[in-house]
C-alpha cells in the first residue's frame, strides 16, 4: 500500500507531460486565431479588389 502512495505521489508531482499538454493547448490557439485572421482578410481583401473595378 505504501508503494502506490509513493507512486501516485511521484505521479502528481511530475509535470514533464503538463509542459507538452500547454504547448498542444497554445498551439490550437494560434492556429484558431490566424484562421480567423486570414478568414477576414481574405474577405476584406478580395472586396477592396472588387472595389477598384
Amino acid at each position: 500500500m505504501i508503494t502506490i502512495r509513493k507512486l501516485f505521489g511521484r505521479l502528481l508531482g511530475d509535470e514533464r507531460g503538463l509542459t507538452a499538454v500547454e504547448y498542444a493547448v497554445l498551439g490550437a490557439i494560434v492556429v484558431a486565431a490566424i484562421g480567423g485572421v486570414g478568414s477576414t482578410f481574405g474577405t476584406s481583401l478580395r472586396d477592396a479588389f472588387n472595389n477598384l473595378i
